[in-house]
């Protein structure tokens, strides 16, 4: 895929994984909604748990970028709403074991997909986690 991760020398670069955007060339740009943790019924899945939330919507995502003909290492920005940012940052390691393509593969490699990450008070549909993302295929 023709992304260059933008790393400028000149801006802070933290011990955290942390890339400050993609610069994407030609191709078909995907862009899809805030992704929950409901089933293909609308069933909530996962109440309380934020792993398993973030299971359920990685999947989701996953089927919706297979639709567009695009896959997880298409993605190339991720802005997500979370609720508990004591949980998330604890999920950390699980994130860029199970989702290397999105979340980096350790905290000082600066691969993952550069993004926003928010933490709300509530979400709709007993949600703890939402992810919306944009994807780029030649």
């Amino acid at each position: 895929m023709p992304r260059t991760l933008i790393k400028p020398k000149g801006l802070w670069q933290p011990k955290f994984t942390y890339t400050y955007g993609s610069i994407v060339e030609g191709g078909k740009t995907i862009y899809l909604a805030g992704a929950i943790a409901v089933d293909k019924k609308g069933n909530v899945v996962g109440r309380g748990d934020l792993k398993a939330q973030i299971r359920q919507v990685m999947e989701n995502i996953r089927i919706a970028l297979d639709e567009a003909g695009a896959t997880l290492k298409d993605i190339v920005f991720k802005r997500m709403y979370c609720t508990d940012g004591d949980a998330y940052v604890a999920l950390a390691p699980w994130l860029r074991e199970n989702y290397p393509e999105v979340f980096g593969t350790s905290p000082t490699s600066y691969d993952a997909v550069p993004g926003t990450l928010v933490y709300v008070h509530k979400l709709g549909y007993d949600g703890m986690i939402e992810i919306e993302v944009i994807a780029h295929i030649p």
